[in-house]
């Protein structure tokens, strides 16, 4: 497994982690999974990154030049990596006991500090073989509409499940029925997981 973060903050819902890398959180929409002990892992979906100052109250300044811009800014100020953080938010979609896999929110949220680590594409095939999370995911509230969370972890699933385009259209109806009485919001997330 690849470590991509450590929690920083828990609840109920979700979670935020420090990303490992900075400027790097894990692609939006993607599965990620804590250990939490040898018989219970907890399942996420990433919902949100974003990369500021340590200090929340200060904003990050510019510092590129019309010499030095880009990764050159990093080169030149080297200190930047020890000022600025990479975090991401990431919705409690599961969960498994060692012997099932649960497409509920977990009695209780990750701990603090614990590892974040990315899905291996075997899990998230697995994970996403039942479709009964993707209500808690358009449900779910946050930076970022529960539609288009919906609609970048299904183009994401479709990614690394090898574009199974049989595997698409099943999640295309599960939307559909979800969404059967909005109908502005089914085809915001037709439309943006059209291949």
């Amino acid at each position: 497994m690849t470590r991509i973060g450590e929690i920083i903050e828990t609840s109920s819902v979700s979670l935020v982690a420090e990303s490992e890398k900075l400027n790097q959180p894990p692609p939006l929409g993607s599965l990620c999974e804590v250990q939490v002990s040898d018989a219970c892992t907890i399942y996420a979906v990433v919902a949100f990154g974003r990369t500021g100052g340590l200090d929340p109250g200060r904003r990050a300044v510019r510092r590129g030049t019309s010499e030095a811009s880009d990764e050159a800014v990093y080169r030149q100020h080297p200190e930047l990596a020890r000022v600025l953080r990479t975090e991401f938010v990431a919705v409690l979609a599961g969960w498994t006991d060692g012997r099932r896999m649960w497409q509920r929110l977990p009695a209780q949220p990750p701990p603090l500090h614990y590892s974040i680590h990315a899905c291996t594409h075997e899990t998230l095939r697995r994970f996403s073989d039942q479709l009964m999370y993707f209500r808690l995911l358009l449900n779910m509230p946050g930076e970022l509409s529960g539609d288009q969370l919906l609609a970048a972890h299904i183009a994401e699933a479709y990614r690394v499940r090898g574009e199974d385009q049989i595997w698409l259209e099943r999640a295309g109806k599960e939307v559909a029925g979800l969404l059967k009485n909005d109908h502005e919001r089914l085809m915001s997330v037709l439309l943006a997981i059209e291949p």
